[in-house]
């Protein structure tokens, strides 16, 4: 993290905002899984993040930003890493956020990492590993940062087009040239080997990130953005709980837990072919669920089987982690909430993916096709 005394850049917004009780809340939580630490005082949010300081400040009809970097190329990767996630969750009131101060040209943004795929292989029928080589990896290595961006290069593109970062935060191409980008959990980091694994879940109706994995071969180039995204917490009692797109991230959680640990790991899958052999301590228990011919994200089985779980008295050290489709995100979230009555802190729940839309519908939609829904 950049030196706090030496951030020499500095810019900030002041941003009319109507609605801002109403999104208050969202924001603030969305900012801190993009790898940034809040802290709240005398009414205005602080944030430290990789890429230099920033601060959000409420007021009537309005809220106003402040970001502070040591160098050009930061200052636009703040801007980014604020209104990134701002622009989306409102996506519905289409906040204009014009920064004064400081500006920088485009530039790459500074945790861009070039990655080539080393090794191929099938893990179930229906999920493809990806294993990947590249330098300087390090920063990516993060038990507590789960996620990345991954920007898929076409085999037969001739010089690879990467996205740069704008003074106003925004991402631009080079010349138009947009290749697809999504997000996935990282399986597994070897800082020793410079590798990174990532695991895919293939379905029906595979979106361009799906192809490009269904057809992948080593050598294939891809680039990387992050880490971001909660991960676990240290609790005295775990559940971890989704569907196959939560399966790498569960997978990973249940490698890194203490051999003491005590819990339950609920997962749904199609049917028994698609289980994996998963490292877990001997306290926590784990419970496949299959949908047999039913379509993925069309059950209640996740929700059921999260109702027979018999939480501690003392909740304020239980954790749960998961994700699945949007519908059942929702439908846990609200559990966990209203009737399990979890602390937010306690829980990271992820809307991995929506049954009815794409990501890019997902984008232009915002916060109402991500956030949990009341129905």
């Amino acid at each position: 993290m950049p030196s706090l005394s030496s951030m020499p850049f500095k810019a900030s917004a002041t941003v009319p905002f109507e609605k801002l009780d109403d999104y208050l809340e969202p924001f603030i939580e969305s900012l801190s899984t993009h790898d940034m630490t809040i802290c709240k005082g005398d009414g205005v949010y602080d944030i430290a993040s990789p890429f230099g300081k920033a601060s959000f400040r409420p007021g009537e009809g309005e809220f106003r930003l402040t970001a502070e970097a040591a160098d050009p190329a930061n200052l636009n990767r703040l801007k980014h890493a604020l209104v990134g996630p701002i622009g989306f969750i409102a996506a519905r009131e289409n906040p204009v956020i014009e920064w004064e101060g400081d500006k920088a040209a485009p530039a790459l943004p500074d945790d861009l990492r070039i990655l080539r795929v080393a090794r191929v292989s099938d893990l179930t029928p229906n999920m493809r590993r990806l294993v990947f080589s590249g330098e300087n990896l390090q920063r990516y290595d993060r038990p507590d940062q789960l996620h990345c961006r991954l920007i898929f290069q076409p085999r037969d593109m001739v010089k690879p087009s990467w996205p740069m970062l704008d003074d106003r935060g925004h991402v631009v191409w080079p010349d138009g040239g947009a290749v697809p980008t999504r997000v996935y959990t990282i399986r597994k980091i070897d800082g020793t080997r410079q590798e990174i694994t990532v695991d895919f879940a293939l379905h029906e109706n595979p979106g361009p990130a799906t192809r490009w994995a269904m057809d992948a071969r080593p050598g294939d180039i891809a680039g990387i953005l992050g880490p971001a995204a909660d991960g676990p917490k240290d609790a005295d009692f775990h559940v971890l709980i989704g569907d196959e797109t939560a399966l790498p991230g569960i997978a990973r959680i249940l490698e890194e837990m203490p051999q003491a640990a005590i819990g339950h790991a609920i997962i749904e899958v199609a049917n028994p072919q698609e289980e994996l052999p998963l490292v877990h301590p001997k306290g926590v228990t784990l419970t496949w669920l299959h949908r047999q011919d039913a379509a993925p994200g069309t059950t209640e089985l996740l929700f059921d089987a999260l109702q027979t779980v018999a939480w501690p008295d003392d909740l304020s050290r239980a954790f749960l982690w998961g994700g699945s489709e949007h519908k059942i995100f929702s439908r846990i979230y609200r559990h966990l909430k209203n009737e399990i009555k979890l602390p937010r802190d306690r829980f990271t729940l992820h809307s991995h993916w929506h049954r009815r839309l794409s990501e890019e519908e997902i984008i232009a939609k915002g916060g109402e096709a991500y956030l949990p829904s009341d129905h």
